[in-house]
């Protein structure tokens, strides 16, 4: 339920970029898509909204420094409803790299 107040605590994690052409053609037509990511190293809100807003868990992307979902614009919508922040680029960048910081932090140093 959107006014669920738990909807809030999530989303003050979980983010979408920009639409943009990232070469995604299904059925070859070019599809603009974003990127549904957190800054948090526990991944438990992130996968919450994204079967919030009907996201198979083997559609997730899980890639240790930028884990993620991509999303149609449609499903954007639904998860910007939802209360998932929109960030520009420039924000993206900077908490893409905010969390492989933490990640790298919280990784024991070889040796």
């Amino acid at each position: 339920m959107v006014g669920d107040s738990t909807l809030l605590e999530i989303a003050l994690t979980v983010y979408v970029d920009r639409l943009a052409e990232w070469g995604w053609k299904p059925q070859g037509v070019a599809v603009p898509s974003c990127h549904l990511f957190t800054d948090s190293l526990d991944l438990t809100e992130l996968h919450d909204i994204a079967a919030r807003i009907g996201m198979r868990r083997a559609w997730f992307h899980d890639k240790e420094s930028a884990p993620h979902y991509d999303l149609t614009a449609e499903r954007r919508s639904a998860a910007v409803a939802l209360g998932v922040i929109e960030l520009d680029w420039h924000d993206s960048v900077r908490v893409w790299k905010a969390r492989r910081a933490a990640l790298a932090a919280s990784t024991p140093a070889a040796g």
